[in-house]
């Protein structure tokens, strides 16, 4: 009995140990450099996002956060890598709404659950999209698209880069709560689905202001409405879609920092107070509207919670939608 004491005395006491050794380490957090997965190539958009994060968490945390892309299955091969990483606060990624909220929902082979695998710790920017009409298109409005659509089901057809993009899932929402039926185009990437919106071969497309903002300013491309709440700084006279007859409409890319799940929460908390000093900086905030992204931010409460909702939302438009690929 004496002995079965003693190891349960010894076991405590190790655990106690262990324990303050721990949030000793918490406290002097970071003390290595910290590598951030971005699951895309370099020179994306999100590759642009994260390096201007990880120079500006660098100067704050006072250890080099160093870029890692690891591209590759529409960004499942970086997300997969993360959720495989040591839950120490060194080892981060730059998700975005599709990996974390769309892709769950159509590809069931996943290596990883996000709700499972990941702690958010905040939402970088939200960057929407704009509904783009070519000019060989008769569309100068939303409402004389959707008119069109209604008169002529099935016939409109629309571009996406690919199945389960969130161009795709943007044009889907609008489809659905317009009561309108198209055709969707799926390619391999924006380029060729800009081509052919450029060559008449489609209707119109979903896409990024940014992407497309020279030709937009060139006349070559009609920016009919806005997926935001909001108007956007580089398209002031574009309408949103709310704005047309659907109210409550907003669709948008984030891209958010996240750590694999059970991350220490005093962790979680030093590098959610390090990005709330970057997004809030006047510099970034200038930066990020000028590729018309809105930095967003919050405590960690608050991204959990709206991650949660992107999840939900998501997957009640693709059930609804009939969206299955495997």
């Amino acid at each position: 009995m004496k002995r079965v004491l003693r190891t349960v005395s010894v076991f405590f006491t190790f655990i106690g140990i262990a324990s303050f050794a721990f949030a000793q380490n918490a406290s002097t957090y970071p003390v290595k450099p910290i590598t951030l997965i971005v699951p895309f190539p370099p020179g994306g958009v999100t590759d642009l996002v994260a390096r201007d994060l990880a120079k500006r968490l660098s100067e704050g945390l006072g250890q080099p956060v160093v870029v890692d892309n690891r591209a590759g299955a529409g960004g499942n091969i970086g997300t997969a890598a993360l959720a495989r990483a040591q839950p120490d606060g060194y080892t981060l990624g730059v998700m975005t709404v599709s990996a974390m909220s769309i892709g769950p929902h159509i590809h069931k082979s996943l290596s990883f659950v996000p709700a499972k695998d990941f702690t958010p710790i905040t939402n970088i920017v939200n960057t929407p999209g704009a509904i783009l009409a070519g000019n060989k298109t008769p569309y100068n409005t939303l409402q004389e698209l959707i008119k069109a659509a209604k008169a002529q089901p099935g016939k409109i057809n629309y571009a996406s880069v690919g199945l389960g993009s969130l161009p795709h899932l943007i044009a889907e929402k609008l489809a659905l709560d317009a009561g309108i039926a198209m055709t969707h185009i799926p390619y391999k990437g924006a380029a060729p689905a800009i081509t052919d919106l450029l060559g008449g071969q489609t209707d119109y497309m979903f896409s990024t202001p940014q992407s497309v903002l020279g030709m937009l300013q060139g006349g070559k491309l009609r920016a009919l409405a806005v997926s935001s709440s909001q108007r956007l700084k580089v398209l002031p006279q574009v309408p949103t879609v709310a704005e047309q007859g659907y109210k409550g409409f907003e669709a948008v890319d984030w891209k958010m920092v996240v750590a694999p799940a059970n991350t220490p929460a005093p962790v979680l908390r030093r590098l959610n107070a390090a990005a709330e000093k970057v997004l809030n900086s006047a510099s970034f905030m200038a930066q990020m509207a000028a590729e018309g992204s809105t930095p967003i931010g919050g405590n960690l409460e608050k991204i959990a919670a709206y991650l949660k909702a992107e999840q939900s939302e998501w997957g009640d438009l693709i059930r609804e939608a009939g969206i299955k690929f495997d």
